[in-house]
């Protein structure tokens, strides 16, 4: 997906106009104000009408900052939809299982390879999707996954390269892990 170049310079540029306007709209109400004040309708009228353009083109800029989110909006691609990602949760059981499977104790690429013929069927679109790096989002979910398994108690975190499950794991592999 494309970058649109310069992207934040404009929208300060066009944030810095709209409070700009937005000040000298109201510079120019206070004036016609104190110029009411003294009884000079004319040269009040004549700010007033000065605020009225004013307030106009603060709205025109306004349009321009639609107008270029709608320009950034083309160079983002599509949006994500979240109904099509596993929540990161939904990958413990399947996590807890692969460890059962293995003999409790593996590395992550040992769990990811156990996982990639399980999960295979029921990933959905966005699980497949690629990061900068080229890993597919389930397999950052996994590595995700871990710290909040720890906290959990179902896996030690006394090995930062190896997982190793925890009677209360493997208990969850079996019964199944509750929602958040």
């Amino acid at each position: 997906m494309a970058q649109v170049p310069r992207h934040q310079e404009v929208m300060k540029a066009i944030r810095s106009l709209a409070r700009q306007t937005q000040l000298a709209t109201k510079e120019a109400n206070q004036t016609a104000a104190k110029r009411l004040a003294r009884g000079d309708y004319v040269g009040a009228q004549s700010l007033i009408n000065v605020a009225q353009a004013i307030s106009a083109f603060g709205n025109e800029v306004s349009a321009l900052n639609s107008r270029w989110r709608e320009v950034r909006a083309v160079g983002k691609g599509p949006k994500k939809e979240k109904n099509s990602q596993t929540p990161l949760w939904e990958f413990y059981r399947p996590i807890l299982q692969a460890l059962v499977a293995i003999g409790g104790d593996a590395t992550r690429e040992d769990i990811e390879g156990k996982l990639e013929e399980t999960l295979a069927g029921s990933l959905k679109a966005g699980d497949l999707v690629t990061n900068a790096h080229g890993l597919p989002r389930w397999k950052v979910m996994v590595g995700r996954a871990r710290k909040h398994m720890i906290a959990e108690g179902f896996v030690t975190g006394e090995n930062l390269l190896r997982w190793k499950i925890t009677s209360k794991g493997e208990q969850a592999a079996k019964s199944g892990v509750k929602g958040k």
